[in-house]
């Protein structure tokens, strides 16, 4: 009998470089230990308000129909909340393939090393769905790069990593 260390790692990704960094990483201790992959990227969805300017940014045809003077102040309201049913609608379907494509990169490399993996894709605020699957799915260590991207694509510099560091009930391994 093998006696191993970790049994259950916890990458969470969200596609940057750092975070292929730490994938690699990881997966790499997980196949010299032994350890089953989770493969985890957290969709985030941000509340939008649409204003006109946000349905011309992102529905230019949808806009030159709304701003028409025969439009009454209650049409527009029902326009604007369609619009963005459909923004959110089609913005979560984005990240969801976003998702399950960064996830697959990690799935590549335990396939390539040997590794036990499953992949996830979950949709909240990724430090806390990152904790909280530590949590319940009892991984032994937690892999996560120290620089990501938010939904929008901004940088945001190690919000989420932090939050998973002063919190894990895990070890963790921090990659930059």
């Amino acid at each position: 009998m093998t006696n191993k260390e970790y049994n259950r790692i916890l990458i969470a990704t969200d596609g940057s470089e750092n975070a292929e960094k730490a994938a690699r990483s990881g997966v790499k201790i997980a196949a010299l230990s032994g350890a089953k992959v989770l493969a985890l990227y957290v969709v985030e969805m941000e509340t939008v308000g649409v204003t006109p300017e946000a349905v011309h940014r992102d529905y230019v045809a949808s806009m030159e129909l709304a701003v028409t003077e025969h439009m009454t102040r209650e049409q527009w309201h029902e326009f604007a909340r369609v619009a963005d049913d459909i923004w959110k609608t089609e913005r979560q379907k984005h990240l969801e393939e976003k998702g399950n494509a960064v996830t697959s990169y990690v799935e590549n490399l335990c396939k390539e090393l040997g590794a036990e993996v499953e992949t996830r894709v979950e949709e909240g605020h990724p430090a806390n769905v990152i904790l909280d699957i530590a949590e319940k799915e009892n991984v032994d260590l937690v892999v996560i790069g120290t620089l990501g991207k938010t939904a929008d694509g901004r940088f945001r510099l190690g919000s989420v990593a932090d939050k998973v560091i002063r919190n894990s009930p895990a070890e963790l391994l921090v990659v930059r």
